[in-house]
């Protein structure tokens, strides 16, 4: 367990200021290795994992009060110790699609999240927090959209083709034009009564234009957003049976069905936040309310998360290595890159997997790993099916006589 302890903090280290003591840095190790080994994010589970696990000598009640003083440790922020880690593995993409979202935790507080779309996952990059159900006091909503723009320009390589993705929340200029100010490229939800005017200079609501249309679906360039003075963007709206009402989109991207399947990237970040509650860190349990507490704690789950997603990938690359036995067109049962991760970190801290750990993420332009996976062993299906049936023809012209 002492291994993995050190192998964690070996990548952490590699990314922290230079100045930063050892004892901060040990802070931070303290915190992230916590949260992995409890997989939870309360103080009264990190303590009871690491006590358990003998990763500090103190008694237990003594470990909780130092991680609750160490989620007070202001210098543990994201400007220290997410930004450097995230650029690195991020600094050799040409393409990148980013998505931005919001959720909550339970009534207490508002998370405004931005993350990297991976393999049907979504990585956190940046993130504003702050108490839900109450007035905002200080910047305005937009306003801290634009911080929070500020803060993702200064992560996100140099150059690369950036994609951003957004549900209908985001559906208007003030959120589109910030995006184009810094030269990046969208795909925004936005509400049916947004109103569209084409070429030729005829009005409609964006709800109308698929309907009395073959296969029920629309796409072009014109302009939307009459309130706010038009702004020239192509539009696809598309009216499935099994919806209520229509999806309409707006993007400065050449107009195409293509842009609905970018949209789809959209629902990944729904799983990062389901590693982050439900299925992962139980983040609503932690029992962490102050919000300065919260942010730290923050820091330690976007750092837990990376590096499960990175063992999850060497995995993932293991199990598509494998040659499949081609005995079933369907795939084994769905394991995610987060839960294999997990998976494998419990097996090297107890000396169950000697394979080194590779803390990297490859292959981002990859489909969704399930279906990369259920690909792999469909195809081997497949071929093997194939080859049964030439060896029975074979057999059976030579057997039977004319």
């Amino acid at each position: 367990m002492k291994t993995l302890y050190q192998e964690v903090e070996k990548q952490l280290n590699a990314h922290l200021p230079q100045e930063w003591h050892v004892e901060l840095r040990r802070r931070l190790s303290l915190l992230v290795n916590g949260i992995i080994f409890s997989e939870s994010c309360s103080p009264r589970h990190i303590a009871q994992a690491l006590f358990q696990h003998g990763l500090s000598s103190a008694q237990e009640a003594s470990i909780e009060r130092q991680i609750r003083r160490i989620e007070n440790d202001e210098r543990l922020n994201t400007r220290q110790c997410v930004d450097p880690f995230v650029k690195h593995h991020l600094a050799h993409l040409q393409e990148v699609v980013v998505i931005i979202d919001a959720t909550t935790h339970t009534d207490r507080h508002f998370l405004l999240m931005v993350s990297v779309r991976y393999r049907g996952r979504a990585l956190p990059i940046a993130w504003q927090l702050w108490p839900a159900n109450k007035p905002l006091k200080g910047a305005g909503f937009w306003k801290r959209v634009g911080q929070l723009l500020a803060s993702v320009a200064d992560i996100l390589p140099k150059g690369a083709f950036v994609t951003w993705l957004a549900d209908r929340a985001f559906g208007t200029p003030r959120f589109t034009d910030q995006l184009q100010a810094y030269g990046w490229h969208f795909v925004v939800r936005v509400q049916g009564q947004t109103r569209f005017r084409d070429q030729i200079g005829r009005e409609y609501r964006m709800d109308e234009l698929a309907v009395g249309r073959k296969r029920r679906r629309f796409k072009g360039c014109g302009s939307v957003f009459k309130a706010c003075g038009w702004r020239s963007l192509s539009v696809v709206c598309l009216h499935a049976h099994h919806r209520s009402g229509p999806l309409c989109l707006v993007s400065d991207l050449a107009p195409g069905w293509h842009l609905r399947r970018l949209y789809r990237f959209r629902y990944n970040i729904e799983t990062l936040f389901r590693d982050y509650k439900s299925q992962g860190w139980h983040w609503e349990n932690n029992q962490v309310y102050d919000l300065n507490h919260t942010q730290t704690l923050l820091v330690g789950l976007a750092l837990a998360t990376w590096l499960t997603l990175m063992v999850g990938t060497q995995v993932a690359h293991e199990l598509l290595s494998r040659p499949s036995t081609g005995q079933r067109r369907t795939s084994p049962p769905k394991r995610s890159l987060f839960a294999l991760g997990l998976a494998r970190l419990k097996q090297w801290a107890v000396g169950n997997c000697r394979r080194p750990l590779a803390f990297w993420l490859t292959d981002w332009l990859a489909p969704n790993w399930h279906d990369q996976l259920l690909q792999h062993h469909r195809y081997a299906y497949v071929m093997g099916t194939l080859s049964s049936i030439v060896k029975l023809h074979h057999y059976l012209h030579a057997t039977v006589r004319p």
